[in-house]
């Protein structure tokens, strides 16, 4: 794997930095749009590529960061102008009537707290997107935390992939792990929360 790696960060340093910055902005956005594309795992190999001298920090995280924004407020005007049955519809299994409708209740709950939040729930972020969207939020305040949360998520993975070095491939270990402990906790979370409106309904 480090050899691989070592070959591919060595291909990327041949090829003109406005294009390898925009291939990190593309990434970033289309994780947004198309959540199976690895976004973590690109600012996390990013990292990598500053600790080999191949990128510039600021520019690689400014263009991680650029591209998530792009993506996130794609799916927030999605969401405003096209409403909740468009995705339904179109979304798969991602995109269910279910998970926009628990997405919107949460954001109804904690409002802009969440958005702030969204990077840091992942599986979840392009749906808070939309049901921001939905719910008609202010889009400034909604950029606005949109930001604070992959500014904040960002610099977490940049730090976590420069600190390890060529061992990045620990770090998406340790991504993995947090999102199964992530999964697991929101799903007893919906457990708990259905529980407590059954026992309710029982008693009245």
């Amino acid at each position: 794997m480090e050899e691989y790696l070592s070959r591919l960060s060595a291909e990327l340093g041949q090829w003109p930095p406005a294009l390898v910055y925009g291939a990190l902005i593309l990434s970033a956005f289309l994780e947004n749009i198309v959540p199976p594309v690895p976004g973590d795992t690109v600012v996390v190999f990013s990292a990598y590529l500053v600790g080999r001298g191949v990128l510039g920090l600021w520019a690689a995280y400014l263009a991680t960061c650029a591209g998530g924004m792009l993506g996130f407020m794609a799916m927030f005007f999605l969401g405003y102008t096209r409403g909740r049955m468009f995705f339904v519809s179109r979304g798969g299994r991602l995109f269910t009537e279910d998970n926009l409708a628990k997405a919107e209740g949460w954001l109804a709950r904690y409002g802009l707290a969440l958005v702030a939040a969204n990077r840091f729930l992942s599986g979840v972020r392009s749906v808070i997107a939309l049901a921001a969207g939905m719910g008609r939020m202010d889009w400034k305040r909604v950029a606005l935390a949109g930001l604070l949360s992959i500014a904040l998520w960002n610099a977490l993975m940049f730090y976590a992939g420069m600190m390890v070095g060529q061992h990045w491939g620990r770090v998406l270990e340790y991504l993995e792990e947090y999102n199964r402990i992530l999964t697991a906790l929101l799903v007893a979370g919906a457990l708990g929360l259905a529980w407590r409106w059954w026992r309710r309904r029982s008693r009245s």
